[in-house]
């Protein structure tokens, strides 16, 4: 429900937070210009800083403003790329691309320029555009794109003071796909582990068996290092994951006895050594045999990551709490553990059944004489 405001001094709103306090914001309305905005905790911090914005216009001193005017796109662009995306390695190619995109279609506007109007625009060119591959990107994938920049947008307005807000948080999302549900049956995932054994490609097998067992990602397999190997207390720490976060988990036996049994040399740093041995081993390879093996199986709608669905999946009917769950997977929320609820249900039946026994006793089998 949208919040309901009252005007109680001038430029000053109340409103009531969802927890039933009240806040101020205060907003500075300029001819041919961008409104100033700002949320206060107090009816005189939101006055004091009228005020103060008042004069700053009158005087010039807006220095977002300023930096708006005189920085570009690309500039953006190369200063996030630079600060922020430097310290997370493992983030840039999958985001290098989409900032070439922009830099390339909009890396001559200015900062204040880039407008929700403008990105409309950029929503729609992305939309209609054909990709290398001659297709059309999907909303999701558009989504992205957005994605990325908006992170770089946010920094410079609230960390860089480059800006005075971030214009994509008054863009429209695209509707997201509902996300893949499909996993192996128990079956299909024992057919896939021994043809993938079979296998030309000597690290398929392994790198299935690890994101099967653990549900570990393809970056997660492919980034994995000797040293984050702990035999002794069969641990494996996984140091490059998708948020960030680091990640302990136990190595069951068929993972332990699989790299216990794996050759590898002082020279090789990653367990999944390439070609190149800076580099971790490409997603290329892997998918190029691994679908091999599925058209050879004949299984139909399932790709890498599916692999981690399957672990997920069959950890929850196993009886996997939400909790365990979200350890073992490195989920921050609870949201995507509820995708697996589900599978949770006779677990929870028979853990109710079992409960009620021993607090009432076992009854009599009901028959329905309906």
């Amino acid at each position: 429900m949208k919040q309901s405001r009252k005007k109680v001094s001038r430029c000053v709103y109340e409103y009531q937070k969802k927890d039933g306090t009240f806040a101020y914001y205060a907003e500075v309305r300029r001819k041919r210009a961008k409104t100033l905005r700002k949320k206060c905790k107090t009816l005189t911090e939101a006055k004091n800083w009228v005020r103060s914005t008042e004069s700053a216009i009158l005087e010039g001193r807006i220095p977002q403003e300023t930096k708006a005017r005189k920085y570009t796109v690309a500039d953006l662009i190369e200063q996030y790329k630079t600060v922020h995306l430097s310290k997370y390695p493992e983030r840039i190619k999958s985001q290098i691309h989409h900032l070439n995109w922009w830099e390339k279609h909009y890396g001559q506007k200015l900062l204040l320029d880039t407008t929700p109007s403008l990105l409309a625009q950029a929503k729609d060119l992305l939309l209609k555009e054909r990709t290398l591959r001659k297709t059309l990107r999907s909303g999701p994938t558009v989504n992205r794109y957005f994605s990325t920049l908006s992170k770089a947008f946010s920094l410079a307005s609230k960390e860089w003071e480059w800006i005075l807000d971030n214009p994509f948080k008054r863009v429209s999302k695209l509707p997201e796909s509902k996300g893949r549900t499909r996993f192996l049956s128990k079956e299909e995932l024992q057919r896939l582990l021994q043809t993938c054994k079979e296998h030309k490609n000597p690290n398929l097998y392994g790198m299935v068996l690890l994101a099967a067992s653990l549900g570990m990602r393809f970056g997660e397999i492919a980034s994995l290092k000797w040293k984050n190997i702990d035999f002794d207390n069969r641990l494996i720490t996984l140091e490059t994951t998708k948020n960030g976060d680091i990640r302990v988990l136990p190595s069951p036996d068929q993972v332990y006895a699989y790299l216990k049994s794996k050759d590898y040399s002082d020279l090789e740093e990653h367990v999944f050594p390439s070609k190149n041995p800076s580099k971790r081993y490409p997603y290329s390879m892997i998918r190029k045999a691994f679908q091999s093996v599925l058209n050879q199986l004949g299984l139909k709608d399932v790709v890498f990551h599916s692999l981690r669905h399957t672990a997920a999946s069959h950890l929850a009917m196993s009886g996997a709490s939400q909790g365990e769950l979200q350890e073992i997977f490195g989920w921050r929320s609870s949201i995507m553990t509820r995708r697996y609820a589900h599978f949770n249900k006779a677990h929870l039946a028979k853990l109710l059944q079992r409960t009620n026994n021993d607090l009432i006793g076992t009854e009599e089998k009901v028959i329905d004489e309906s």
